[in-house]
């Protein structure tokens, strides 16, 4: 089949590159561009298998897609693809940012990339010299590198393969981090570029057989910030967990009960937000929410990673008192004003776009997932769809919400992270994007607290 070009390929004869390759992988080897711009060339080995053109074109259209100041902070926290490079119709690889110096530290006898690996064992002999933070610093790693996944999760990535080698952190205040091997990241219910690499010890013991996806990422997230916390490379969930000495009772209570809950079932795994809030150590309280009479089927694939015919979700285990204003790695700007509703009006009920935008969950997807979409916009939206049964072409909601379609397309993956509630998809795309599919039922109950009739 022939190669489908695309805006950003570039020939690799363009490249004009060093002579010797900077890094090698399993997959691919690294060398720098000359050029403007600290940009690296990877390059697929034969052995890697072949290249699924259309993920990685997805990859580099999303990176384009963003705002421009939320792009800069897309490539300043991942080596994120930004360019396919193919060798006549064939695809030879991608172009990347070249990871910033400052994750870089004295190890041995050169200074090389400082990754988590660092923070998992005693310092040895080869890296005495590098800087060691002390346990509000592991804190402050383990929730940059949180709100980091929590980010590309509400964009609707799945990772795949976190772990000590492809995250790496900045070796002193203010601390930050850095995801590597971005190429293996793919679309919930997509697939990845190449076959997914897999690091020993970091596995899922529960992962299906189709591969990763969220509910193995929350796993492998308790790992990561576990392991970071208790300066452990093997404790894993169901094991006890020791943080060092200083951590702050309340948060090292709020840690090991979430770091214990990742060993229960597939969907009863912490999220992102619940480590956040653990780590910047907000307190939690228990809530029971009404059950459905017959729970809906998640609307598309499954990828709240429950299983086909298990129960449809865990009873939502806390709400957050007091949550911080979270400022994720995408955004820069405050979040659209929330809009305030009459309740009560003489002159008119609530619409459902009104009644949603007023709740307090609402409220608390907002605060902590600040998106693009407006509240104006999303009273539209919703009561369009309300209107239309649950389904509208993405060209009819353009329509709606007065956006060119382009943009409405960005701001449909704005709503999904605004109204999929703890990964269930009470709003979603579908047809290859063409269309917004609304769960009527499972948003009334997510937000409204109201009991659908079967």
């Amino acid at each position: 089949m022939a190669l489908v070009t695309h805006p950003h390929d570039r020939q690799r004869t363009s490249l004009s590159l060093e002579p010797e390759p900077i890094g090698e992988g399993g997959q691919g080897v690294v060398t720098r561009v000359h050029g403007p711009g600290p940009l690296v060339y990877k390059e697929y080995m034969p052995q890697a298998g072949t290249v699924n053109e259309a993920a990685l074109t997805d990859l580099v259209d999303f990176g384009h897609a963003l705002p421009p100041s939320e792009r800069r902070l897309l490539f300043s926290q991942c080596a994120w693809p930004t360019a396919r490079i193919r060798d006549g119709d064939r695809i030879t690889g991608f172009l990347m940012r070249e990871v910033p110096d400052e994750f870089s530290g004295p190890i041995g006898d050169a200074s090389k990339l400082v990754e988590v690996q660092y923070l998992l064992f005693p310092p040895g002999h080869t890296w005495q010299s590098l800087h060691q933070p002390d346990i509000t610093g592991r804190v402050e790693i383990a929730l940059a590198a949180t709100r980091l996944i929590d980010i590309l999760h509400g964009h609707g990535f799945v990772l795949g393969d976190i772990s000590f080698r492809n995250l790496l952190w900045r070796p002193a205040p203010p601390y930050s981090v850095f995801l590597l091997d971005c190429d293996g990241f793919r679309r919930c219910g997509g697939e990845p570029v190449l076959r997914q690499a897999h690091t020993p010890d970091w596995d899922d013991p529960l992962q299906p057989s189709t591969g990763p996806d969220l509910d193995t990422d929350r796993y492998k997230l308790a790992l990561l910030v576990g392991r970071v916390l208790a300066r452990d490379a093997y404790v894993r969930p169901g094991k006890t967990l020791t943080p060092l000495p200083g951590l702050k009772p309340q948060t090292a209570d709020a840690v090991t009960e979430l770091f214990t809950r990742a060993q229960g079932p597939r969907g009863s795994r912490p999220t992102a937000k619940e480590w956040i809030q653990a780590l910047v150590g907000r307190k939690w309280i228990a809530v029971n929410r009404p059950q459905l009479r017959q729970p809906p089927k998640p609307v598309g694939l499954p990828t709240n990673g429950l299983a086909a015919g298990s129960p449809s979700r865990p009873p939502r285990i806390s709400v957050p008192v007091s949550r911080p204003q979270i400022r994720p790695v995408s955004q820069t700007t405050p979040p659209p004003p929330r809009r305030s509703f009459p309740v009560g009006s003489p002159t008119r009920p609530l619409t459902l776009g009104e009644r949603v935008t007023a709740s307090d969950v609402f409220a608390e997807q907002r605060r902590t997932s600040p998106a693009a979409i407006a509240d104006d916009q999303m009273v539209l939206l919703l009561d369009g769809l309300e209107a239309r049964g649950g389904r509208l072409a993405v060209t009819k909601v353009a329509t709606l919400v007065g956006e060119p379609v382009d943009r409405t397309r960005l701001l449909m993956v704005a709503a999904k992270r605004l109204l999929n509630v703890d990964g269930f998809d009470v709003l979603t795309l579908k047809d290859g994007d063409q269309t917004v599919d609304l769960n009527l039922g499972l948003l009334k109950e997510q937000f409204l607290d109201e009991e659908v009739e079967p």
